[in-house]
């Protein structure tokens, strides 16, 4: 399947999500998504990442925090004009417990990629006819983690996280033919759920914080299921390759009310990691940057609320067909991605709950290369509550 090249733009997810892992998710809360999903560094209280197991040591708190993202996107393709679409997700919750002797556990639920799209095109080989193509599915996480503080300045906690989800198309042609039935075919991707391990560090003062994190490698066993009419062939052998990767970042205070913060993550996806005619993959990178003016008790009303402005850079593993082209064979062309944010939150009294919100706009793809370009928009919600007398 060439994608944009021979086909109308995708609907719900990512348009480049046809073809390969899928769209790349963020799964940090709105706090960080406004800060570019700077999080390597981030301590404290309430101050928890999804990048570092490290960052909930201090948490005092049983806590809970969910978050929804919002997304509308604008889709302009070669050929077949340009068209809009919306779509809600959760890509995380996460519970936090404080136990006796200091150590904090934390469990969490993770979307890793968003596989979802929809493709429609005519067909004109044989019998005339409409194919449309829906994809669903992903790759997700289910993690559980310990962390506490070693020293007054060094955090360490530790992530084991079983990889789950599946990949699933459902071919379905309509023929213009009133003597011909729809035809529907199935494929399904499936892998054994095996776990990895995930360890993160951090370094803190008073005025600078300095994190990091690394993710061992896991190789899955697949099996492939083709559904037709009467039908079904199970295909396994083939194997999918979670690789590893690390992130660190930093934070640091610029005085008063104001801190910058920088992160870079990168997750080794190489050709090896799943053979296919549709993908080829390189390393994930991502930079992100933040800058993050915090609340105080008096001024006027925007000065009570913490002022958070961001932007990160994205390289996808994905390398997809170009533009026209039925699979990688004839080149391939990279998805890159950038994006700004800011963001702004509520804090309870104790400061164990909060409210948070970002809101963030950017593009991905290079309609020459790729036959399509994506510009998109998306509002975070984070809500985290907590029982203070939870000790």
């Amino acid at each position: 399947m060439g994608l944009t090249g021979s086909a109308s733009p995708a609907r719900a997810s990512s348009v480049f999500a046809a073809g390969g892992l899928g769209e790349p998710s963020l799964e940090e809360n709105a706090r960080l998504r406004a800060l570019g999903g700077a999080g390597a560094a981030e301590h404290g209280p309430s101050g928890f990442s999804m990048v570092n197991p490290a960052s909930i040591a201090e948490a005092r708190y049983l806590s809970v925090e969910a978050t929804m993202l919002s997304t509308r996107r604008s889709i302009s393709t070669d050929g077949f004009g340009s068209e809009s679409a919306n779509e809600s997700s959760f890509p995380s919750v996460r519970l936090v417990v404080r136990l006796p002797g200091g150590t904090v556990l934390g469990g969490s639920y993770l979307a890793g990629t968003d596989g979802q799209f929809q493709v429609d095109r005519a067909e004109t080989t044989g019998a005339a006819s409409f194919l449309r193509i829906e994809g669903t599915g992903g790759i997700n996480f289910a993690r559980v983690t310990l962390a506490r503080r070693v020293t007054g300045a060094i955090r360490a906690g530790v992530d084991f996280d079983v990889v789950s989800g599946s990949y699933r198309e459902e071919w379905r042609r309509d023929f213009s033919g009133p003597t011909l039935a729809q035809a529907r075919d199935t494929l399904e991707a499936d892998w054994d759920r095996l776990g990895r391990w995930r360890l993160g560090l951090q370094y803190a003062r008073e005025r600078f914080a300095l994190g990091a994190a690394y993710e061992t490698a896991r190789r899955l066993p697949l099996t492939y299921r083709q559904r037709t009419t009467g039908s079904e062939v199970k295909t396994t052998g083939r194997t999918l390759e979670i690789p590893d990767g690390y992130a660190a970042g930093f934070s640091v205070s610029l005085g008063g009310r104001g801190r910058v913060v920088g992160q870079y993550r990168r997750q080794n996806w190489n050709d090896e990691s799943l053979k296919s005619d549709l993908v080829d993959f390189r390393a994930l990178e991502r930079y992100s940057i933040g800058f993050e003016r915090s609340a105080t008790a008096v001024g006027g009303r925007l000065d009570k609320l913490p002022l958070r402005l961001g932007a990160t850079f994205l390289k996808w593993p994905d390398l997809l067909p170009r533009a026209g082209a039925a699979d990688v064979s004839a080149g391939v062309a990279p998805v890159d991605e950038w994006a700004v944010s800011i963001g702004s939150g509520l804090l309870t009294p104790d400061g164990g709950g909060s409210f948070d919100f970002s809101l963030e706009g950017g593009r991905r793809g290079n309609q020459d290369e790729l036959g399509a370009r994506e510009t998109f928009f998306r509002l975070g919600l984070s809500l985290r509550i907590s029982d203070e007398t939870w000790k």
